[in-house]
């Protein structure tokens, strides 16, 4: 009869929320499994966020550069593309061997494999079964499938991360985070760049004025976009890749077309029927407030598989941690997403916190608009950014921040001061009242609140 490991965790994936709950449950004295059929670490440190923000820095630089031609700066800046890969994979590959060798070190057992539900309470990896006190599935997401004929020719997000060769041609199936990050790196790397959506409307998760200003700021950058463009077919002809999109099938050739059209939770492989685990709209693990399978008590989730939550590595981390805490001392801890900060690491970045205008709208919120260009102030002008703008909401009621939208250098530390003030429901009159050092982009707050 095969041996039945009976743990008291068992974790499905090994990325910051898999992560959190195996290092809080260890160290609380439970036995804890870690499985991943990926190197360990997830996607954020190794196909994600990361890398991303590596090739970010590095294509700064060289965008800063041709911006500041005007101000004096002379001399030649090239970016080598195998040169800037390499240098990103060499600080990216030690990671899983760092990961397992901290498991092992404190008694975490780490399982390379597929991990599926055989029954609701038993996990199968490998032909070995575990039937644990309680299942985490933190196994992240997986690309959209996208369904025309050819598709099986698509270079996914993840294998953009080893080429080694910057393709003359690239064209960018998708309209939000990832698309937008990676076409602009490519282009300023050098590359001709086409970016193509499906529907009418980028980014959809931040103000529409401001995504405007960054579109503007990519087609200075030689970014092609794109609408109304569903693709329709995917083929070879010759050395190049022809995908036809739209009504018209309109044809863009190109040596290298990316899905960058978003993710899904990657839940389909796990077996869900047999775990009994019911799915919510998105396809996602359905959970209760308490991050616990509202049709599988022994089961939580966290991260990007649950789906509906916010897919970013500070939302997963936190959800982490409430199933940790839950299942270390019953249910009690609840996610908090009323102040989530987040950044579009676009050159330049594209940040944002709390509400939209939009929403603020839907939900009849009395509030002011403190809006416009920030183009003219000093903190800009001595970089050459063109097109920085700000949105900050404030409630009327009690004169705090709603939400803000800040487009420009900097922006993802600017974004977390707002952020901060929303956390501690700190007013505009009091915000205006704190010393800045100057002059910084800081400082620039007391601008936007005028």
């Amino acid at each position: 009869m095969t041996k039945v490991e009976k743990p008291d965790v068992f974790i499905i994936g090994s990325g910051p929320a898999g992560g959190a709950v195996a290092r809080t449950c260890v160290a609380e004295g439970k036995k804890v499994v870690v499985a991943d059929y990926q190197p360990f670490g997830g996607t954020c440190p190794l196909r994600g966020c990361e890398p991303k923000k590596f090739l970010f820095d590095v294509t700064n630089v060289a965008l800063r550069r041709k911006h500041m031609t005007e101000r004096g700066l002379r001399g030649c800046l090239a970016i080598n593309w195998k040169m800037m890969m390499t240098a990103m994979a060499e600080m990216r590959d030690p990671i899983p061997s760092l990961v397992e060798n901290f498991y092992e070190k404190h008694g975490i057992i780490a399982v390379h494999g597929k991990a599926q539900f055989a029954s609701p309470d038993t996990i199968l990896v490998n032909k070995k079964k575990y039937q644990p006190d309680r299942i985490v599935i933190a196994a992240g997401a997986t690309p959209r499938p996208l369904d025309f004929s050819g598709n099986e020719l698509l270079m996914n997000t993840d294998q953009f991360f080893e080429i080694r060769e910057l393709p003359s041609r690239i064209v960018f199936i998708g309209g939000g985070f990832i698309a937008f990050e990676l076409s602009h790196i490519a282009a300023i790397a050098g590359a001709q760049v086409d970016v193509i959506l499906r529907s009418e409307r980028f980014l959809r998760r931040f103000d529409p004025s401001l995504v405007e200003c960054m579109i503007e700021a990519s087609r200075d950058m030689g970014v092609r976009f794109h609408t109304m463009m569903p693709p329709s077919s995917l083929k070879k002809d010759r050395d190049e890749l022809v995908l036809c999109a739209g009504e018209d099938n309109i044809e863009f050739r190109a040596d290298c077309i990316v899905h960058a059209a978003g993710r899904i939770a990657h839940v389909a492989a796990l077996n869900p029927q047999k775990g009994q685990l019911e799915l919510n709209q998105k396809g996602g693990i359905n959970v209760n407030e308490f991050m616990q399978s509202t049709s599988n008590p022994r089961v939580y989730a966290a991260g990007d598989v649950v789906g509906n939550t916010m897919e970013l590595t500070p939302v997963a981390s936190m959800e982490g941690m409430v199933v940790s805490h839950n299942i270390l001392h019953g249910n009690g801890e609840r996610p908090d997403y009323s102040v989530v900060p987040y950044t579009l690491f676009t050159h330049p970045p594209l940040s944002t916190v709390g509400l939209q205008e939009e929403e603020a709208q839907a939900q009849k919120i009395p509030y002011k608009v403190y809006e416009g260009s920030a183009a003219g102030w000093s903190e800009y002008r001595r970089i050459g950014e063109r097109y920085p703008s700000y949105k900050v909401l404030v409630s009327k009621k009690d004169d705090t921040i709603l939400g803000a939208t800040m487009n420009g250098h900097n922006s993802e530390e600017i974004i977390n001061i707002f952020a901060f003030a929303m956390r501690t429901k700190t007013t505009v009159a009091e915000l205006n009242k704190w010393l800045w050092a100057y002059p910084s982009f800081g400082y620039t707050i007391r601008y936007m609140l005028k």
